[in-house]
């Protein structure tokens, strides 16, 4: 019985812990969510909720009209906030592996940044300053994340190019 429940922790078949905290450290269905977040107490993967926000979203004129950028403009914000975290958190935490930033529009994804120290004390370290401050006028909250592959965190839609959940930026 042991081993059954071990070999499907953290899929679908589980019916105790929830399959989607399990492979991206979130769940649409927040606290309310009939399954267990098991929020691990130690790791290498911190996730930085919502820490992006993409300018075509939110772009407006004075008058309040939605402002439309191009997609060079949009990718030149989009590089110099990952350059400015990326470097800001290698310099003061330690040495990052991988950085990744969801582009996705569901409440619990949009935005947030998932980013794999290569020791577990720089993520601890991080996760602990980075709860003390902020990010372009709002706190930054931090939590350790279970994603450890982020491959394994793309949904079967991304995959098909119907875009709902991905990954995207630069793996070093």
């Amino acid at each position: 019985m042991a081993e059954y429940l071990a070999s499907i922790f953290g899929t679908e078949k589980d019916k105790v812990n929830c399959s989607f905290y399990f492979k991206i450290g979130a769940c649409r269905h927040g606290e309310q969510c009939s399954r267990l977040h098991n929020k691990p107490s130690f790791g290498q993967t911190i996730l930085l909720q919502n820490l992006y926000i993409a300018p075509q979203n939110t772009a407006q004129s004075a008058d309040g009209s939605h402002i439309n950028l191009t997609e060079v403009q949009a990718q030149q914000i989009f590089d110099e906030f990952f350059e400015e975290v990326f470097v800001e958190c290698e310099e003061k935490y330690g040495e990052i592996e991988e950085m990744n930033v969801c582009d996705n529009l569901g409440d619990h994804l949009v935005g947030n940044v998932y980013i794999k120290f290569r020791r577990e004390e720089d993520a601890e370290k991080a996760v602990q300053d980075l709860n003390e401050r902020w990010f372009g006028g709002r706190p930054v909250h931090a939590e350790l994340s279970p994603v450890t592959d982020f491959r394994e965190a793309c949904c079967r839609q991304y995959e098909l190019g119907h875009l709902i959940f991905s990954l995207t930026g630069m793996s070093i």
